[in-house]
């Protein structure tokens, strides 16, 4: 068996989405963004090939804190259990760090016991789990009184309540974009206010930002913290906002062990996913 990782090409689509169309019982999501993948020069599609064929795919992004973000790991069921996935995952590293890239990130499903065995033997550690809640049908949002969009005046105690909260803790100091994890350093969290994407309430604040996939937009709480009504408040006011582009739906990202969890859900929101967070520094190469 000959195998070999490359840079990913458009006519490679078609042998992998043969199999990959069947994934999560058809409802995979990259058949919708493989073109775009293909596209994005924020990250690098890769293929495995075994004999000449495309077997399994993968990719490398590289966020705006510096570090790398493995996603979209795919093997042919027939070539399962022989290390093609360790194959890409050593290859995207290695990729990362020819950028200088110190810190490398993925998520999977909770559930994924193959995918941890596999994570963990390219030396990932579990660092931290999350949950993504959606508002129930039906549910009603409009702008609160009392949440405010935060601007640099604000900068110095957005950064101390976001860094010294229990979200943070809990959460490994990241915040959650479209199901991709990136750290709230000083840096980041600066560039978010900058953005208009940090809004306080009193002592609680939410970063939130447009998220998507393939040609699906949704709003997005990817960072919560606060107590009291105020972390609700913010809820409310963030998705009931009219601007932007209309959102398909409305997630909330919370680490597992958060006290929000209840009041998200006294406030009308169910679970819709768990999520493990793998971390592994370059260190460890």
């Amino acid at each position: 068996m000959n195998t070999r990782v490359r840079l990913a090409k458009p006519a490679d689509k078609g042998q992998l989405m043969s199999f990959i169309k069947d994934v999560w019982g058809g409802h995979d999501y990259i058949p919708r963004i493989w073109d775009g993948w293909l596209k994005d020069e924020t990250g690098r599609l890769f293929v495995v090939e075994v004999d000449g064929v495309p077997v399994g795919m993968s990719r490398v992004k590289f966020l705006e804190d510096g570090s790398a973000w493995l996603e979209g790991a795919r093997v042919h069921p027939d070539f399962r259990g022989r290390g093609l996935a360790s194959m890409l995952g050593e290859n995207l590293m290695r990729t990362a760090m020819d950028r200088g890239v110190k810190v490398f990130r993925l998520t999977s499903w909770s559930r994924n016991k193959a995918a941890h065995r596999s994570i963990s033997r390219i030396d990932f550690q579990e660092s931290s789990r999350i949950s993504a809640y959606e508002p129930k049908k039906g549910a009603r949002f409009a702008p609160q009184e009392g949440v405010r969009l935060a601007g640099m005046d604000d900068l110095s105690r957005v950064t101390k309540l976001i860094r010294e909260s229990r979200e943070f803790r809990l959460g490994s100091g990241v915040f959650w974009d479209a199901f991709t994890a990136a750290s709230l350093n000083p840096v980041i969290i600066k560039k978010l206010v900058g953005e208009g994407s940090v809004w306080i309430a009193g002592e609680s604040v939410a970063v939130a930002r447009l998220g998507g996939e393939g040609n699906e937009t949704w709003r997005q709480i990817c960072f919560l913290t606060g107590k009291g009504n105020a972390p609700t408040k913010l809820v409310k006011h963030v998705f009931g906002l009219k601007q932007g582009p209309k959102a398909a739906r409305r997630i909330v990202y919370l680490p597992q062990g958060s006290r929000l969890i209840g009041t998200l859900r006294r406030a009308g929101f169910s679970w819709l996913t768990s999520l493990i967070l793998f971390e592994r520094t370059a260190a460890k190469g």
